[in-house]
């Protein structure tokens, strides 16, 4: 394949028989190399020239690319290979990119999905996005307007794997696990713990000072369904009576 570039930023192509594999070898397209600086990325069309063009474009950003015909072949890579982003064709005979979308939930880690495809409606748009599509670029398309969106999918991708790392990083610091003590007593705070953390019921902690009444707290909030919400510790003992009621439940 052939490629050039026009004023517009858009890609011209004349196709070229690909060479064909050395015969009796396991080669595929993107396998048996190290992973790219900028990441790996799964383009699945059912057009082989869109695959092609696709390929050369991310190839030249340093992008690792591995090229899918079709949405059971993709399924199938992204079972076996871990992918930062999939650039995702609407239309495919077998699998169509909606049921591709379905299958990202099984998947642990997915990549971030893209959806590019000529046959655009804001049905199928609305659709996809509440699949867990991160944008939908219709074709034909301009070579910058993908790389960024493809640049902003990695970001994207990038915050929130570091926010999940982030969340799990406290919920284990403050996990009643982490609490010293392997008495009958602390046995019997770890199983209050665990009875009441799902629940939605007020929590009254008493002790006196220097028991662990906050970290008591914070490993009952760890283990709630509230974890992924911030946990804010306030000292009554230093607001003043006559404001207390105001700072704790406002004007």
């Amino acid at each position: 394949m052939e490629s050039s570039k026009n004023m517009a930023g858009e890609f011209s192509w004349t196709a070229i028989p690909a060479r064909e594999p050395v015969s009796g070898s396991n080669y595929q397209p993107g396998f048996n190399k190290p992973m790219s600086a900028k990441g790996r990325i799964l383009v699945a069309d059912d057009e082989e020239i869109m695959r092609e063009v696709l390929s050369a474009l991310l190839t030249a950003e340093s992008y690792e690319v591995d090229l899918a015909e079709t949405g059971t072949r993709a399924r199938e890579l992204m079972r076996e290979r871990e992918y930062g982003f999939l650039l995702l064709d609407l239309m495919m005979p077998d699998v169509d990119g909606l049921q591709v979308l379905e299958e990202l939930k099984k998947i642990e880690g997915p990549p971030v999905p893209v959806i590019l495809t000529a046959f655009a409606s804001i049905e199928k748009a609305v659709k996809a996005t509440k699949l867990g599509a991160y944008d939908f670029i219709a074709k034909p398309f301009k070579n910058d307007e993908l790389l960024l969106v493809i640049k902003n999918a990695m970001e994207h991708r990038r915050l929130t794997e570091e926010n999940r790392r982030l969340k799990e990083s406290l919920r284990k610091r403050y996990s009643f696990q982490n609490i010293i003590g392997k008495s009958a007593a602390m046995q019997q705070i770890y199983d209050l713990i665990t009875q009441v953390a799902p629940r939605r019921s007020t929590v009254l902690i008493q002790g006196e000072s220097g028991t662990g009444k906050e970290l008591v707290a914070k490993a009952i909030h760890a283990a709630s369904g509230r974890a992924d919400a911030p946990f804010i510790a306030v000292n009554c003992g230093n607001i003043p009576p006559d404001l207390l009621e105001s700072e704790l439940f406002g004007h």
